[in-house]
């Protein structure tokens, strides 16, 4: 019992002094990229079950942020020569608070209408920078200056700034999964009728989640565009960004601080290798075919993902669908 405490509190120290040791032996080359990439999509995750999972209210307008977030750094890059590094959390603190207010009006209400006002939001947001042409260049896009490294060297900033924004995401989770503030989105979660006669300000509750949850879409945008040296409505938004958060966090487990990353450790890598496979012209539409495919699967046969399937398993029982936080109890508490 001991021992297995341990490895549980031992191993992400250890698995991030490993991520912070790997561009030391390879500073370049398609492992590294692979890892950026999935750092980048780990920390939109856990972002996205802090309302996905633990609020369980769905968003598609994660991707809109991201989105919004890569043109912002972007101007403020080639218009006022701020680089990406210093502005990246500066822009996703203006994504939270565009995020609060698109969330003061769409989160009063309850179901579907929140899911259809960040889609809405996301082609907004997408056609504004299509039109607005003088700014955005349109449909051309922005390229933006290259980083002054050596070409070998240019991947390990983004590397290490997607690998800090991983760790930053898991322990805000952490700290809203043992605060008063997360108990209360638990509840909502279970009931928020019953949370919101309990004493929970569910409004305040759900704006400041879907704030902190769209923080890590900004500033991962951000730092995406600059690596890309491009940015491009199609790019930015594209819609399979956001199916990408979805189906990981289902299928590591919404509502668990590692689900998300476990998820994203394993979607995103076999998602690459699947493209790197396939010939360029169908790469696409096949990825998409086989989220898809993987969404429906996951929502069949592993509803509550592998780490909450896992845990039933180990306990030989019925998979508490119903979190120990969210009881009547705690509920109270959390007003």
């Amino acid at each position: 019992m001991r021992i297995d405490r341990r490895w549980r509190r031992g191993w992400p120290w250890a698995g991030l002094v490993l991520f912070l040791l790997v561009p030391l032996v390879q500073p370049e080359g398609f492992y590294l990229d692979l890892l950026m990439f999935t750092f980048m999509y780990a920390a939109m995750s856990v972002g996205w079950d802090i309302m996905g999972g633990y609020a369980g209210y769905v968003s598609l307008g994660h991707v809109g942020f991201f989105g919004l977030g890569s043109y912002a750094a972007a101007l403020l890059l080639v218009h006022l020569g701020l680089p990406v590094f210093l502005t990246a959390p500066l822009v996703g603190v203006m994504a939270s608070i565009l995020g609060a207010g698109l969330g003061f009006i769409s989160l009063r209400t309850r179901g579907p209408a929140f899911v259809i006002v960040t889609l809405t939001f996301t082609y907004v947001a997408q056609l504004l920078m299509l039109d607005l042409k003088s700014v955005t260049g349109g449909s051309k896009g922005l390229f933006l200056p290259l980083l002054d490294l050596p070409a070998n060297l240019v991947i390990v900033p983004f590397y290490y700034a997607m690998l800090a924004l991983l760790v930053i995401a898991v322990l805000v989770s952490v700290a809203i999964r043992r605060s008063k503030f997360g108990l209360g989105l638990i509840a909502i979660r279970e009931d928020e009728g019953k949370a919101e006669a309990s004493g929970v300000n569910t409004s305040l509750y759900k704006i400041l989640a879907f704030a902190i949850s769209v923080w890590f879409a900004g500033t991962a945008g951000a730092l995406h565009a600059q690596y890309l040296n491009y940015v491009d409505p199609d790019l930015a938004f594209e819609l399979i960004i956001t199916l990408n958060l979805i189906i990981m966090s289902l299928f590591g487990s919404r509502g668990i601080v590692w689900g998300p990353v476990l998820g994203a450790f394993i979607i995103y890598p076999l998602s690459a290798y699947l493209i790197f496979l396939l010939p360029s012209r169908l790469a696409g539409q096949v990825h998409l075919v086989a989220l898809g495919i993987v969404l429906v699967l996951v929502v069949m046969f592993l509803p509550d993902g592998l780490i909450r399937s896992y845990q039933a398993w180990r306990r030989k029982g019925p998979i508490d669908r119903r979190p120990v936080e969210a009881r009547a109890s705690i509920v109270e508490a959390a007003g």
